[in-house]
């Protein structure tokens, strides 16, 4: 079969499930309103009604054999959708999105407060979620509503921070899983010097001579649990090398957009702000043209120098297989046309790919057709009633000519 029959069949595919979810959810919203409207038009005591309700909800739970709590939740994330973005709720029915999409746009809704908000959420969501995975998708919408009400999403950050702490969940098998809550900034940062430190371990051992075997991921285990029982440091001191970008006028305070990590997180402003006056903090500009792509740059070797790699770590995020989500310092830069054939060490003939799809695209198994257009860094607006701006990192496949 060839790649666009194949194509429309996954499309066709995907259509079916997403219509099935939207009938399933039809189904149970249907039910639902019909008996409690029943019920509501009773005499009965209030206690009675609601727990007359609750029968419905374990009647529906029963019968689909899942739990009330999911029952409830579609019953919830339904009206939230109807009645905030309607847009996204005709999208479902069309089969353009599926249940796990537009579970994610319903808790954005129901998180967005104002009707600017939800009228820039109902116009722009759809168009993104039918073409991104659902992780993909969580991270835009976190980006959408830092950016869309950031005292509210700096409020909630403040109240989730003073939640942190550190639990201890023991395995069967002598294992133990150790979990800490804390600020997405400094999560980031533990990440980040742990994949360093870890890199950076000798490949042989200096006392035994022997070659280490460990995985990356049991070295980061084994310094972590080093660093937590011989450490005595009582305060946070961020030393590790990661890296954010913030627009200039969110950086002085003119406007109060979020930071963007690599992976396209948003952090709050306050902290960039306050990261940036460290002294150990080091600043360096991304230069964009006037459509918000990373200029590019051109050398005659084959390795391209360190400035040109961090620009394309900045430009690509990810690894730019479309929905792979690995993150860009696990990345290889590979070039589009091969060195050896004429290609140049450019950012225009250079892109970040992870191992697996590098290996793939080395031995002709990896199309262009599977890899996203560089990252946009720009201010978009959509020509939708009423005219609203959607201030984010614009994917170029939303962009028509």
């Amino acid at each position: 079969m060839s790649p666009n029959r194949i194509a429309v069949a996954c499309d066709a595919a995907r259509r079916r499930r997403a219509i099935a979810d939207f009938e399933e959810w039809s189904l149970i919203v249907g039910h639902h309103d019909r008996q409690t409207a029943e019920i509501d038009r009773t005499d009965d005591l209030v206690l009675s009604k609601e727990l007359a309700r609750r029968e419905v909800v374990l009647e529906l739970a029963q019968a689909l054999h899942v739990t009330e709590r999911t029952i409830w939740a579609i019953v919830f994330e339904s009206r939230t959708l109807r009645e905030r973005t309607p847009a996204v709720w005709e999208a479902f029915r069309a089969g353009d999105l599926d249940a796990a999409r537009v579970s994610a746009i319903a808790d954005c809704a129901e998180r967005l407060q104002t009707r600017a908000a939800w009228t820039m959420l109902e116009h722009s969501a759809p168009e993104y979620a039918a073409t991104h995975t659902v992780s993909e998708l969580r991270s835009w919408l976190r980006r959408l509503r830092a950016r869309l009400e950031p005292e509210e999403t700096k409020t909630e950050t403040v109240k989730a921070v003073e939640d942190r702490r550190v639990s201890i969940t023991h395995n069967d098998d002598g294992t133990s899983w150790l979990n800490a809550l804390l600020p997405t900034g400094v999560a980031i940062a533990v990440g980040a010097r742990l994949r360093k430190a870890a890199k950076a371990l000798p490949s042989i051992d200096p006392e035994t001579d022997e070659k280490d075997r460990r995985t990356r991921d049991q070295k980061m285990a084994d310094l972590l649990a080093h660093w937590l029982t011989c450490s005595e440091g009582t305060a946070t001191d961020i030393r590790a090398e990661i890296a954010i970008s913030i627009a200039a006028t969110d950086l002085i305070g003119l406007t109060d957009g979020p930071g963007l990590t690599l992976d396209g997180e948003p952090v709050g402003s306050e902290w960039v702000r306050e990261l940036a006056q460290s002294e150990h903090a080091v600043l360096r500009r991304l230069v964009l043209d006037p459509i918000g792509q990373v200029l590019d740059t051109t050398v005659l070797s084959y390795r391209p120098p360190q400035s040109l790699r961090q620009a394309l770590r900045w430009r690509d995020g990810t690894c730019r297989v479309a929905g792979c989500r690995a993150p860009v310092h696990e990345t290889d830069q590979d070039h589009a046309i091969d060195y050896d054939s004429g290609g140049d060490t450019s950012a225009s003939n250079l892109r970040c790919l992870c191992r697996k799809h590098h290996n793939m695209k080395s031995h002709g198994h990896l199309d262009d057709r599977y890899l996203d257009p560089p990252r946009r860094y720009v201010e978009r607006y959509l020509p939708c009633p009423p005219i609203v701006t959607v201030i984010d990192m614009i994917d170029p496949r939303r962009i028509t000519a």
